[in-house]
């Protein structure tokens, strides 16, 4: 156990040092072990960033595409709320799911220019926390804010969840088995990503859009990527 805890601190240690040397972090929480970073990073150095902290770094630790966000009888976080203000919580994930998909639509764009790394890539990769919530109360980049984080249930799921009843579970719910079905399609992006291929990327990226706007569709949200709410 102890050789195992050590082992994976020597491997987060040197996933937080990436992040400093390539400076990708902008805007986000990582604990600096330089007086100085670079200002532009590397496709080795972002994508292995990234994918590192959701597997090698984060086998243990880190599981995005399985946040749990239930408890027996529907989503935890709704347990004990009155009506209204569901509704508002209700309102605030679609508000972060509608930024999460613009991300999407941005790093799709980027794509399509032939980029495999970049500005739209780390927006919606990134693992590490912000260093405050942005305008639409989201503590972390697009994909962690839509599938989660080791710490929190993202609001893809915590979404998908409102619509069970009380006292039901959430499980068979359209919308839960949407979510599920669409958490899984991100990763053959960064893989894509990470070998700098932008057909393979794009291929990956046109799958995910399907699952993503059937998913949407669920969610009382447009299922169209092209719609002008995500502009």
């Amino acid at each position: 156990q102890k050789t195992m805890t050590t082992t994976m601190m020597t491997i987060l240690q040197t996933v937080l040092y990436l992040a400093v040397l390539v400076g990708v972090t902008n805007g986000y929480t990582v604990p600096s072990t330089s007086e100085s970073s670079c200002a532009t990073s590397t496709r080795q150095a972002f994508l292995s960033t990234c994918a590192s902290t959701v597997t090698a770094a984060s086998v243990a630790w880190l599981n995005p595409h399985g946040a749990n966000a239930f408890d027996g009888s529907g989503s935890s976080a709704y347990a004990g709320r009155t009506p209204s203000s569901k509704a508002e919580l209700k309102k605030s994930y679609q508000t972060r799911v509608v930024a999460d998909v613009k991300d999407f639509r941005a790093l799709g764009a980027a794509i399509d220019n032939g980029e495999t790394e970049g500005r739209s890539w780390v927006n919606f990769f990134i693992e590490f926390k912000r260093r405050e919530p942005d305008d639409v109360g989201r503590a972390y980049a697009a994909l962690a804010d839509l599938t989660g984080t080791k710490d929190y249930s993202g609001c893809g799921v915590l979404l998908a969840a409102s619509y069970a009843k009380p006292g039901k579970p959430s499980d068979n719910l359209p919308s839960v088995k949407k979510y599920n079905a669409l958490a899984k399609t991100f990763d053959p992006i960064k893989s894509a990503g990470k070998q700098g291929d932008a057909k393979k990327a794009k291929v990956a990226w046109e799958k995910a859009s399907v699952a993503l706007a059937e998913y949407l569709e669920t969610v009382e949200l447009p299922s169209e990527i092209s719609d002008p709410l995500y502009s």
